[in-house]
């Protein structure tokens, strides 16, 4: 998926020295790391090379300019990463900004955490929340075409990323992929509504028909705007 582009705000009054401790004994010592205007904060049971990991992640995935803080956790097997952004209202953010944090939780958990469970939040300057989401998929790609997959097997996910393969080439393309018989294959497209699907609709159509041989079992397509919004289906 493309990156989302923001700019993020300098929280410099959140900032806790490495090693500090807090006041309140229950909680345990935060530690943080800091690479080119990238501060993570974390703590408990999370280790350096994890915190380097996330690190990197937020980096190659969000295209930030200026300072910004991240705050990695960990409960249990399950890891939150908060990234602070710019924005005061949930509802400055928009709809392709929501798909793109949807989708880079997933990925997140499976190039970070080895597919342990994981949140990501986007969060204000005090860290109020204005945005989470839990992993949900796995993937596999092909350069930059992914296939993200959710209670169906990689041998399936796979049959469907060697299909796209074969459609189109190359990408970027993403593909979700999710139940069995009918399965829902999402595709995201380049169309904000079904009046443009135009021509396409055919290669929807087979689409759906050579995916449900593959397959071994009814397919259903639907095709998704940029912003992750069903604008249409086509069945096998």
């Amino acid at each position: 998926m493309r990156k989302f582009a923001f700019v993020v705000l300098a929280v410099a009054f959140l900032v806790i020295a490495a090693g500090c401790e807090n006041p309140d004994t229950n909680v345990k010592t935060e530690k943080t790391l800091t690479i080119n205007e990238v501060t993570v904060h974390y703590s408990g049971d999370v280790s350096l090379s994890e915190a380097k990991s996330v690190l990197s992640f937020v980096r190659d995935n969000f295209q930030i300019t200026g300072e910004t803080d991240v705050y990695l956790s960990k409960n249990g097997d399950a890891y939150t990463v908060e990234v602070t952004v710019p924005y005061t209202s949930p509802d400055q953010i928009d709809d392709a900004t929501r798909f793109y944090v949807e989708m880079m939780a997933s990925k997140m958990s499976q190039d970070v955490f080895g597919g342990s469970k994981s949140v990501l939040k986007l969060v204000t300057g005090d860290r109020s929340e204005l945005l989470s989401v839990e992993s949900r998929y796995s993937y596999v790609n092909s350069g930059t075409i992914y296939v993200w997959y959710a209670g169906v097997g990689e041998d399936k996910a796979k049959a469907v990323l060697d299909y796209a393969v074969s459609l189109v080439g190359e990408g970027p393309w993403d593909i979700i992929i999710e139940g069995s018989n009918p399965y829902n294959v999402k595709a995201v497209s380049s169309f904000e509504s079904r009046e443009e699907i135009g021509d396409s609709e055919n290669t929807y159509r087979q689409m759906a028909s050579e995916l449900s041989q593959r397959l071994g079992g009814n397919v259903v397509i639907h095709v998704l705007s940029p912003e992750g919004k069903e604008i249409a289906t086509f069945g096998s």
